[in-house]
């Protein structure tokens, strides 16, 4: 398999040790899965600053496409250092004196994100309920995401299940953002303004 499924990550009780062990076993795996993710994040802060130029046309920029941009570049910086931490748990594997906390870091890192998250989504769906400047359904699908991704912050306090560090919430609640991104990508290509000859 290219990468290691995150229903099979240690759980939040894990020892130190059977941390090691896994990123050790999985190591090709996992560094592939940071690779790929990280180019992923990276394409979704391109195609924030690409919704925020449309967001702050023709009236300029407000403060509603302000804070989109600031949740863009938040959410990005925060899952990007969560990736950093868990490339050098992957790749120092057994030379790392504290895999636990490094571990720990990294799903702390991407559950944290939830917030610029949300209010990314919810300044882009305000906005858009508002002006228009894209169908209303993405609004929606902005509105629940926002909603969702404030629910990552019950991790922190969560210690077993769903939605403990390392549950399935850090999956199933970022599938909203996808979603919104897809939708939003689909309706800017499908809505694009005419292009103005030179």
């Amino acid at each position: 398999m290219l990468f290691a499924p995150t229903w099979d990550f240690p759980g939040t009780d894990a020892t130190a040790a059977a941390i090691t062990a896994f990123v050790v076993e999985h190591r090709d795996e996992l560094l592939a899965g940071v690779l790929v993710n990280a180019i992923g994040v990276t394409l979704w802060g391109l195609f924030g600053v690409g919704v925020w130029l449309r967001l702050r046309q023709p009236g300029g920029e407000s403060y509603l496409s302000a804070c989109f941009l600031f949740g863009v570049v938040c959410f990005v910086t925060l899952l990007l250092a969560g990736f950093t931490c868990f490339l050098v748990l992957t790749y120092r594997g057994e030379q790392i004196s504290d895999a636990r906390l490094l571990y720990d870091m990294s799903f702390a890192l991407l559950a944290m994100s939830g917030l610029p998250t949300a209010v990314a989504l919810g300044s882009y769906a305000w906005l858009t309920f508002r002006s228009r400047q894209l169908p209303a359904w993405t609004a929606a699908l902005g509105a629940v995401g926002a909603v969702a991704h404030v629910l990552l912050l019950a991790s922190f306090f969560v210690s077993d299940g769903f939605f403990s560090l390392e549950g399935q919430v850090i999956t199933v609640i970022p599938g909203t953002l996808f979603f919104w991104i897809l939708g939003t990508a689909i309706a800017m290509l499908r809505d694009a303004p005419p292009q103005t000859a030179s």
